[in-house]
């Protein structure tokens, strides 16, 4: 009899445990290997028109060095340049164009490892200073994503700042 009692204790153990509730669903797929020291690049600039070289009768340059990109960003990851202007809250992607005393003003960038060149464009020849104190006092924000850590999500708008801050966890 007590051989029996232990029987059964021990297949009530057994189906107590078969029998056990658990929050936890089935295993997914395994995700991508995590890159090690990679991260988000994200600085803020005041423009200054007194800060652009005139290039030629239609261009300026302002050039804004830095030394934080490897060719794996420059070559493969995503460089995005936004601009606020001067008393408003929002930014607005780049290249960015604005009509302007009777001119065309096209406001775009060009980057490479060691700098990123905000380049002011006009339509009318000999009109750069008056284009380049339209940008004055506004700023400048660049934001560098590894390819590694880019978001792909169908529909994901990386022009759009707010999403590209909230979506990154970048802070102002």
């Amino acid at each position: 009899m007590k051989s029996l009692h232990k029987h059964l204790l021990f297949a009530s153990l057994l189906l107590l445990q078969a029998c056990t509730i658990t929050n936890e669903g089935p295993q997914g797929p395994r995700g991508n290997d995590g890159a090690d020291g990679v991260q988000i690049y994200s600085s803020t600039s005041d423009i200054f028109a007194n800060d652009f070289d005139i290039v030629d009768e239609f261009v300026s340059i302002n050039e804004f060095e830095w030394d934080i990109l490897d060719e794996e960003t420059v070559d493969y990851g995503l460089v995005m340049g936004y601009i606020q202007f001067d008393g408003t809250t929002s930014w607005h992607a780049l290249p960015f164009s604005t009509p302007f005393e009777n001119d065309i003003v096209n406001l775009r960038y060009v980057f490479d490892i060691n700098s990123f060149d905000l380049v002011l464009e006009g339509e009318v020849a000999n009109n750069n200073e008056a284009n380049e104190d339209l940008f004055d006092g506004d700023l400048l924000r660049v934001v560098a994503i590894p390819p590694s850590l880019i978001i792909k999500a169908k529909g994901f708008d990386h022009r759009n700042y707010d999403a590209v801050k909230e979506a990154y966890g970048l802070k102002d």
